[in-house]
């Protein structure tokens, strides 16, 4: 078995260019190349780390063992069955696609072709080093807010997928799939997408109440009311309050896997790949997001 994993990323936007510095930082990753729809960018990308920029997919498989999908959402879906098709494991960045169906035949072609899959959901890493998943007791209420200033990237698909679903995978790692879904409130503000989403997510014993938008102020924040009290996150501070006997980790923003939780979700990677460990986040994870955004959008 191989000690090393031969990684390309597929994007040369912002956050593929975090990706590459990722694998470049890995002890046990090699970057092989960078293919981007747009050849300067690639090509300037692949300067900074000193490795190839090449023509397609195809070709990027070739060369890796693995590839990160780093392109607009609209673009996983063909990028990621390339890249299964050249037998490469893959990560593929938050939503898996745009449809559920995409989603689906994503992660049926990676079972076939025995590929690792996962998805870029690594707020879990957050939410697993606060220790909310070891608590029993469950909250009547949950209220979530994600919001963002405006902005000029992601643009080509909705909130919902672009930054609710962050919540939503979290929402159902923690406490399954909801009973029922329903969309308050939605508009379009300056892109073509839904740009603010109020939805709410119904289970037999709580209600999440979630709020997301790119036309604000950032905030981003979970407030969950227990029986026995109030637990309040907020993410970006990276501190949490609360009034009940729960043993929480008050102090998990100094951890190191949450100060860089997208090299701590890529050392998960690389552990599936080399190692048979699980992925942070799998297909069948990923299914479960877009399907429930896909429920969002479909009643906006």
């Amino acid at each position: 078995m191989s000690t090393v994993l031969n990684v390309g990323v597929v994007g040369a936007g912002v956050f593929a260019g975090y990706h590459a510095n990722k694998v470049m930082d890995h002890p046990r990753a090699v970057l092989t190349g960078i293919f981007d729809r747009t050849a300067a960018n690639a090509e300037a990308l692949s300067e900074t780390h000193n490795v190839a920029s090449v023509a397609s997919v195809k070709a990027l498989a070739e060369l890796s063992d693995a590839l990160i999908i780093a392109v607009p959402a609209s673009h996983h879906t063909g990028a990621a069955l390339e890249g299964l098709e050249g037998g490469c494991h893959l990560l593929v960045e938050k939503p898996l696609a745009c449809s559920v169906e995409d989603a689906t035949s994503i992660r049926d072609r990676a079972q076939q072709q025995g590929r690792v899959l996962q998805v870029g959901h690594q707020e879990r890493i957050v939410m697993k080093a606060i220790g909310l998943g070891s608590v029993t007791e469950r909250p009547t209420q949950i209220d979530i807010i994600r919001h963002t200033p405006r902005a000029t990237r992601n643009l080509d698909t909705s909130v919902v997928m672009d930054l609710m679903v962050h919540d939503l995978d979290l929402l159902q790692s923690l406490y399954g799939t909801p009973d029922w879904i329903n969309t308050e409130a939605a508009r379009r503000v300056y892109s073509d997408e839904l740009d603010v989403v109020r939805a709410e997510l119904g289970y037999a014993d709580m209600t999440a109440y979630l709020s997301a938008s790119r036309d604000s102020d950032g905030e981003r924040r979970w407030v969950l009311r227990y029986p026995s009290g109030t637990v309040e996150i907020d993410f970006g501070l990276k501190t949490v309050r609360h009034d009940t006997g729960f043993s929480l980790n008050e102090n998990f923003g100094s951890l190191p896997e949450v100060q860089d939780n997208l090299g701590a979700a890529f050392d998960y990677f690389v552990r599936a790949c080399l190692d048979g460990a699980a992925p942070l986040a799998s297909g069948e994870d990923g299914i479960a997001a877009v399907k429930a955004a896909a429920q969002i959008e479909g009643s906006s």
